[in-house]
């Protein structure tokens, strides 16, 4: 648990650098929009600027117009004179709303005072133009002469001054203050660009180590599962050893104990038969009572002696040590299936090879097993036992017509019968194949033995 915070303190660094750049980007949004804001400004201002410069220029052409007029008498000159006249109005609300949208209401009222002086002039030159025609030029050049309309249009341009010079502030400000902004956004685009690849190469050392380690972590657990799996290996191949160990020692151990029930109970018994057949001789009196009783001593010598038998050949079959495998199998098969009134077929080679002593008992088990299997679980009619040799295998065959087996169940732990088969078989390097031949059609149980191992095996 004390490593979880210390690695997450390799993360901090990173979290506070995005939160930097996140900042540093919020900064640079705020700077964009007031340049943003101070580029509207400058238009603005620039419009305005523009409005009144337009603005004095059409006065200029009226009264460059009427005074032309006036001196020359050319009527070329009034061409430009009504249409600036009346130019003048229109434009001035233009001057106003605009100042208006801008909120700069001293501004506008100070435009809009010029529209009194503007008249004024405009009056002026009217009334000029007026004595021309109805009185003379003279009287026209008079009106001219009065300081009048001089006085007007100087008011007019030093109201336009003041204002186009109040827009010029405002246009310095705003291009201050944007190139002000413009300069902080730069360096903070530029410690961004900085800090991202600083974040970069320090995200790219993190992963690396991190990528390092899992490839150390997964090298270090490859190497545990293989050394576990060395381990399995090693420890399935001692039980498997050792499994054959005791299935050899008990073999053994049953051959021991049916040489002594063959050789002590045996003998015990049959001595007894001797001894009980002579005194019967000697003593019997010829009464049917003591007949019968002597009849059944006899017949209970007769069958303890057919049980020890039984429990030897269940033990360690004589057959299999004295004659070999084929007359054991055949004596199996005797006892068995056609005991229990199935049919069976039998196929064995004409020359049987010789094999090992451990070879024949495993396979007589395995075969056992297969047959107590069959008379258990198959409810099969008839039996199939077939052994065959060739050059380099022993192949035997078990093949019932019962009701099958579910193969999924093989493997299992509660398939103890097949399992013990299959050790047997593997034990001598061979393979063991059990199938369903297919519902109510019957199983087949096939040994592959290499002839090789099974005659160099064990003692003969």
């Amino acid at each position: 648990m004390a490593t979880l915070p210390a690695s997450r303190l390799h993360f901090a660094p990173i979290l506070l650098g995005i939160a930097f750049i996140a900042t540093l980007f919020m900064v640079a949004e705020s700077g964009y929009k007031r340049l943003h804001e101070a580029g509207q400004v400058i238009s603005a201002a620039e419009e305005r600027q523009a409005l009144l410069s337009r603005y004095l220029r059409l006065l200029l052409d009226a009264e460059t117009a009427q005074r032309g007029f006036l001196l020359t008498e050319d009527t070329r000159y009034l061409r430009n004179f009504d249409p600036a006249v009346r130019g003048l109005d229109p434009l001035l609300d233009r001057i106003v709303t605009r100042l208006k949208e801008s909120r700069l209401e001293e501004d506008a009222a100070k435009a809009q005072g010029l529209r009194s002086i503007a008249g004024k002039k405009v009056g002026e030159m009217q009334t000029s133009l007026r004595l021309y025609g109805e009185v003379n030029r003279a009287a026209a050049l008079q009106l001219l002469d009065t300081d009048i309309g001089q006085r007007a249009m100087t008011d007019i341009r030093h109201g336009l001054r003041d204002l186009y010079d109040r827009e010029s502030e405002r246009l310095d400000a705003a291009r201050e203050s944007s190139q002000r902004d413009l300069r902080t956004s730069r360096v903070l685009l530029g410690a961004a660009a900085f800090l991202s690849l600083v974040l970069v190469v320090l995200i790219g050392a993190l992963l690396g180590r991190d990528l390092r380690n899992r490839a150390q972590e997964t090298q270090d657990l490859g190497d545990r599962n293989r050394e576990l799996d060395r381990t399995v290996q090693q420890r399935t191949a001692m039980l498997f050893h050792l499994s054959s160990s005791l299935q050899k020692v008990a073999e053994r151990e049953k051959a021991a104990l049916a040489r002594e029930l063959h050789d002590e109970l045996g003998g015990l018994l049959v001595a007894t038969k001797i001894d009980v057949s002579w005194l019967r001789k000697r003593l019997d009196d010829g009464s049917e009572s003591n007949k019968l009783r002597w009849e059944r001593v006899l017949r209970c010598m007769d069958d303890g002696l057919a049980l020890k038998r039984r429990i030897i050949e269940s033990l360690r079959p004589t057959l299999l040590d004295n004659v070999g495998l084929v007359a054991a199998l055949r004596w199996l098969v005797d006892e068995t299936v056609r005991r229990a009134g199935i049919a069976c077929e039998e196929n064995y080679p004409e020359i049987m090879p010789e094999i090992s002593a451990d070879a024949r008992i495993a396979i007589y088990r395995a075969v056992q097993e297969c047959l107590m299997n069959i008379m258990k679980h198959s409810k099969a009619k008839s039996v199939l036992l077939s052994v065959t040799a060739d050059d380099d295998q022993l192949n035997i065959t078990v093949r019932d017509d019962g009701v099958g087996i579910d193969e999924s169940r093989l493997e299992t732990p509660q398939s103890q019968g097949v399992l013990g088969m299959r050790h047997r078989i593997q034990s001598l390097n061979g393979d063991l194949t059990v199938r369903s031949l297919g519902t109510n059609v019957g199983t087949e149980c096939r040994f592959t033995l290499p002839l090789l191992r099974i005659r160099s095996t064990g003692t003969q």
